[in-house]
């Protein structure tokens, strides 16, 4: 064979070579390779934990199952049967009041303690450490703290009341069906203020102050400015804590089920109590049902989430075709009304606002006029006594906030302390005296298995988050700086996958793990609790990567590194504070997880902490000191690891919180 030949044929294969790569370019994106290898980990992991679970959730939801084989298929008889119960439609009118009102009060809180904490000049950081700490505390904690506080024989609040003559006897905050609802939306409206707060200030800071400074210079009052500047650059972050916390708030189990369990006479059967209650008497059809008939409301609030973060971080980036699609038309018709009523409420707003206003200016410039008149000292006095007004009432409201963040942590360290013959006896209610190490010592007793639970609390908590950080990492950059066809698709599923209902998941996880006899080990743990922790921790990461300036890896990959060199020498040394931040965050979501605990475990030796804190109350018997306790020193580690790393937190919290 000649060489002339010989050199055609090469020179052919190497531009047939070129043309399947190009359109394998065109077909899957410009880095298609790279980035399925970074991704193919997370796809793993969540194809196996959580796309084939919800599928098959879904399947049992047409099934008869009353096992843990699945039934015969059954049609829609179950979701028939879930819509003519009147107790899903009452679990349902309760789930949407109570996440209503929750999320609604600790917007407004959570904004006026931002405001307050955003004028400060000093001591921010220390009280903004103080205020975050509810939202971290495992939720078996915070349920010890709020049952201490408002038991009505023991409870403090009612020692309260009682020893200042306000009431006769203790009333049953929780046990009472007029009070418990109300009460387990203060208690959440207690643990989400920290979330709301943590945002709006990281907000607040990013808006410039020449815009405040010129709108004083053109005569605009701080209700004015609050309106027309605060707000308008704070939209970004509301829309994005509100839709996460009605998410998180609509899904709320573990702290319902640990206060009331869904009573008293049902007065606080959210629906995934309502689901859990159909598990537990093995009609898992049905409360599969119940827990997917409520994802349509999720999935609207998710896919406008999803679109919101996508459009503010990526908007140069949307392509036509996006804006046309036919899951936008759908939404966008969706939200419509929605979209409509918001706009006529503002509206109505602003034509009572200017009315109120007007008046107060009036009444406010008479008044003025009248007691301070031209004289200039007058004046000067005037705009000094106002100033001290302002700041002193500021910071009476910022105290009283203050107070209600940590008063729980206060009651568990005092009962904690106290001998049992103090707490039964009503001795040194407020103040433990003499301070007694009784209920430590019973605790690390013969008859408790606490240390035991620690450990494999430890356990379980250091390798899922080893497991899910390593892939998040990966997973989040061939999301977020790769170009490859359906990187967007994937990247919302993420934040999907995140949000969907634990009481949705369970169901046919405990099926699956079952049968691949991974319930009641601690194996079986550590493959479940990336279902929460890998999703979060990715969306963490992609948050991260995104604010990461493109051009720096560009020139890495001009000066001749691939993807993967870019990744490890470029892009990973600017993000260890991220993994620190995702780190924390995971650990933290695996060192308080409650419900797969509670399903997957009943052997007593191999408990976490939460379940086998949970499981020393015994009926309504409730070992106040041996539970506070318990409690503070689950608290400990969580409270170091926060005073520790409280900057990489608060920036893993507020990661993109101020983009758009």
């Amino acid at each position: 064979m000649s060489q002339t030949t010989l050199a055609g044929m090469q020179a052919t294969s190497a531009t047939s070579k070129q043309s399947w790569q190009g359109v394998l370019r065109d077909l899957l994106g410009r880095d298609w390779v790279a980035a399925y290898v970074f991704v193919f980990p997370t796809i793993l992991l969540m194809g196996g934990l959580i796309a084939y679970p919800l599928l098959r959730a879904v399947y049992i939801s047409f099934t008869n199952t009353v096992s843990l084989q699945t039934g015969p298929l059954v049609g829609f008889r179950n979701y028939e049967t879930v819509w003519a119960d009147p107790n899903f439609r009452s679990a349902v009118w309760i789930t949407i009041r109570y996440t209503f009102w929750s999320v609604l009060f600790k917007f407004v809180f959570g904004l006026t303690i931002a405001i307050l904490l955003h004028r400060l000049k000093r001591f921010g950081g220390v009280l903004t450490a103080a205020i975050l700490l509810p939202w971290i505390v495992p939720s078996v904690v915070a349920a010890i703290a709020w049952k201490g506080l408002l038991d009505p024989i023991y409870g403090g609040l009612n020692q309260f009341l009682l020893q200042t003559g306000m009431v006769e006897k203790g009333f049953p905050w929780l046990g009472s069906p007029n009070t418990a609802l109300a009460s387990l939306v203060m208690v959440n409206i207690w643990g989400g203020i920290p979330f709301f707060t943590i945002n709006l200030l990281a907000g607040l800071k990013a808006i410039d102050k020449e815009y405040y400074e010129a709108a004083i210079i053109d005569g605009a009052s701080a209700w004015r400015c609050f309106l027309h500047i605060t707000l308008p650059g704070l939209r970004y972050v509301i829309i994005v804590a509100t839709l996460l916390s009605t998410i998180w708030t609509f899904n709320t189990f573990d702290m319902v089920f640990l206060l009331t369990g869904g009573g008293p006479v049902n007065a606080t059967r959210v629906f995934s109590i309502l689901s859990f209650e159909a598990f537990g008497a093995a009609r898992y059809g049905v409360a599969v049902a119940i827990a997917i008939s409520m994802a349509p409301i999720l999935l609207i609030f998710i896919f406008a989430l999803g679109r919101h973060i996508s459009a503010s971080s990526h908007q140069d980036e949307i392509t036509t075709s996006e804006q046309n699609s036919l899951l936008t038309q759908v939404t966008s018709i969706v939200m419509w009304p929605v979209r409509m009523a918001l706009k006529a409420l503002v509206a109505i707003f602003f034509v009572v606002n200017n009315a109120v206003e007007r008046i107060f200016e009036s009444v406010g410039g008479a008044l003025y006029k009248t007691f301070v008149g031209n004289s200039i000292p007058n004046q000067r006095f005037a705009r000094r006594l106002g100033r001290i007004s302002a700041a002193s009432f500021a910071g009476l409201i910022l105290v009283i906030f203050l107070l209600f963040e940590l008063i729980p942590f206060y009651w568990i360290l005092i009962t904690a302390f106290k001998s049992t013959r103090q707490i039964v006896a009503f001795e040194s209610v407020f103040w433990p005296s003499p301070w007694a190490m009784d209920q430590f010592e019973t605790l690390f007793g013969p008859t408790r298995r606490f240390t035991l639970w620690y450990q494999n609390t430890i356990i379980v908590s250091l390798v899922s988050t080893f497991v899910s950080v390593i892939v998040a990492a990966m997973g989040g950059y061939g999301l977020t700086r790769l170009r490859w066809r359906g990187s967007n698709i994937f990247g919302s599923s993420v934040l999907i996958a995140y949000l969907m209902p634990p009481i949705m998941m369970f169901i046919p996880m405990y099926q699956i793990f079952t049968a691949l006899k991974l319930t009641n080990s601690l194996t079986g743990l550590m493959v479940a609790y990336p279902v929460f922790g890998l999703p979060f921790v990715t969306w963490l990461m992609m948050g991260y990567y995104a604010s990461i300036p493109k051009e720096m890896e560009e020139a890495a990959l001009i000066d001749g590194c691939n993807h993967f060199q870019a990744f490890w020498r470029v892009i990973l040394p600017l993000v260890m504070p991220a993994l620190m931040a995702a780190s924390m965050f995971a650990i933290t979501l695996a060192w308080k997880e409650f419900i797969f605990a509670y399903i997957f475990l009943s052997r007593d030796r191999l408990y976490t902490l939460t379940i086998g804190m949970a499981q020393m109350i015994v009926g309504d018997v409730m070992p106040w000191g041996e539970l506070s306790a318990a409690a503070l020193l689950m608290s400990i580690p969580v409270a170091i690891l926060y005073i520790v790393g409280q900057r990489f937190m608060v920036a893993g919290l507020t990661a993109g919180a101020v983009k758009g």
